[in-house]
């Protein structure tokens, strides 16, 4: 048995040697879209972005999940040889009385065809619209991670570690990111195999236009792995391609900028409906030209049929005119019946008081005329009040339509908006709004308030 652990720990020395050495718990791109960028961004708005910055998972309002493959032989700090596979959710809550986002990550990565693995679970935090004012809205989030590390003689470590992050997003399309991966840069000792998870700090910014998003990132990590920390540069660009019912196709590309680890990166990816396929590969620039590949696949529940959705409310709304037309019309024949009664009821009270006039003399007559000629004004004040009743209902019915098509209005700007409309689109849209009901007696002050803040 000594024998065998000898042969063990030989072995374990001959590949620490030869082979690149492992690393714990670096910033390894998670996600092929990430991956495709060129690396992890801080400021990139991404489901998985909460890996980079916790922060960045609060502008997610749907439950999302998904899984995500990566083999590479590179990492952030030099040479590697490493699988790693994982899986993640997104859970929108309210939680004392404010917006955020619970993130739950596990991670496993096998170094050396499995010499040696690593896995990670996180649980996370990140809030949404925390503080607003005029110049735009900070976010705040933080991920607790269970570390464990194990080489293949059996020898094994655990810790834990904290990320904290912000994220400044001064109107939709822009977004600065800032956080700190490893805060408390964890030791571990797996036998042989000792290191320390390095502290990241990763600022990142993005900007979003109707077809392009571009992002910069730039980190500084400690030392890892017997190396010297390094400083690394990370542009990126993607494209969307808008088909007509095949939903949206994107092509990516980044470069990632670093001593040992220069590399360039593309990717593709295709969003329909509720789910999302990205695949992305990495060229290293400097060393073995060995590429990375990286594949994920998400989930998105909640999402619905736009299509779909607008022809049920257009059928909706055809059927309310219909009824409200038809509604209008028995009004208006109803008013004319009364306006005929009315004119009718006229002349019999004018008959009346010529009657009466003629028969002053006859006392038995003139009371029983005056009965009649009371009940005729009784029934004259009776059709008055029915008319007043029938114009006010077809007052408040045309109130009633204008709110209607106003809420109608609002419900497509908020689709579109939802949808990821450009800024222009929905600004005109909010103009056409405005002008349309301004007028028209309603409240359409949430469309006023959201022109107000497009304009700034």
């Amino acid at each position: 048995m000594l024998q065998r652990n000898n042969l063990t720990l030989a072995a374990l020395l001959l590949a620490a040697l030869t082979a690149p050495a492992a690393a714990f718990f670096e910033d390894l791109p998670v996600g092929a879209r990430q991956a495709g960028f060129g690396g992890q961004q801080a400021g990139l708005e991404d489901p998985l972005g909460f890996w980079a910055n916790p922060a960045l998972s609060g502008a997610s309002r749907k439950f999302e999940t998904g899984a995500h493959f990566l083999a590479s032989e590179r990492t952030p700090q030099g040479p590697a040889e490493l699988r790693a596979y994982g899986a993640w959710a997104l859970i929108p809550r309210m939680a004392y009385g404010k917006m955020g986002t619970f993130t739950l990550g596990g991670q496993y990565r096998d170094d050396g065809d499995g010499a040696f693995s690593q896995k990670t679970i996180s649980f996370g935090w990140g809030t949404w619209q925390l503080l607003r004012g005029d110049s735009g809205a900070v976010d705040f989030g933080a991920n607790l991670k269970i570390l464990s590390a194990a080489a293949d003689g059996g020898d094994s470590a655990s810790g834990a570690a904290l990320d904290l992050g912000g994220v400044f997003r001064p109107d939709g399309r822009h977004a600065v990111g800032f956080a700190l991966l490893n805060l408390n840069n964890p030791a571990f000792d797996a036998g042989i195999l000792k290191d320390k998870a390095p502290l990241t700090a990763r600022l990142g910014v993005s900007e979003r236009r109707e077809d392009y998003t571009l992002s910069l990132d730039l980190a500084k990590r400690t030392a890892s792995s017997g190396k010297k920390g390094n400083f690394s540069l990370n542009p990126g660009v993607e494209h969307a391609w808008r088909t007509e019912r095949a939903g949206l196709l994107f092509s990516r590309a980044g470069l990632f900028l670093a001593e040992r680890a220069s590399a360039l990166s593309a990717g593709l990816g295709w969003k329909h409906l509720a789910s999302e396929i990205s695949y992305g590969v990495s060229l290293p620039l400097t060393g073995a030209v060995v590429p990375a590949h990286s594949f994920t696949l998400a989930l998105r529940f909640g999402d619905r049929d736009i299509e779909a959705e607008y022809e049920r409310l257009i059928k909706q709304e055809i059927k309310y005119r219909k009824d409200l037309v038809e509604a209008l019309d028995e009004s208006a024949r109803r008013e004319a019946r009364l306006r005929d009664e009315m004119a009718s009821l006229k002349a019999e009270v004018d008959a009346l008081g010529a009657r009466l006039k003629d028969t002053q003399e006859q006392k038995a007559a003139v009371s029983g005329e005056k009965e009649r000629l009371a009940a005729v004004v009784r029934r004259q004040a009776a059709a008055e009040a029915e008319l007043k009743a029938l114009a006010d209902k077809r007052a408040a019915d045309k109130l009633n339509q204008a709110r209607y098509d106003f809420s109608l209005d609002w419900q497509g700007y908020l689709k579109l908006k939802s949808g990821g409309a450009p800024a222009d689109v929905l600004k005109a849209s909010l103009q056409r709004i405005v002008t349309q009901y301004q007028d028209s007696g309603i409240d359409i002050s949430q469309a006023t308030v959201e022109l107000q803040r497009l304009v700034r």
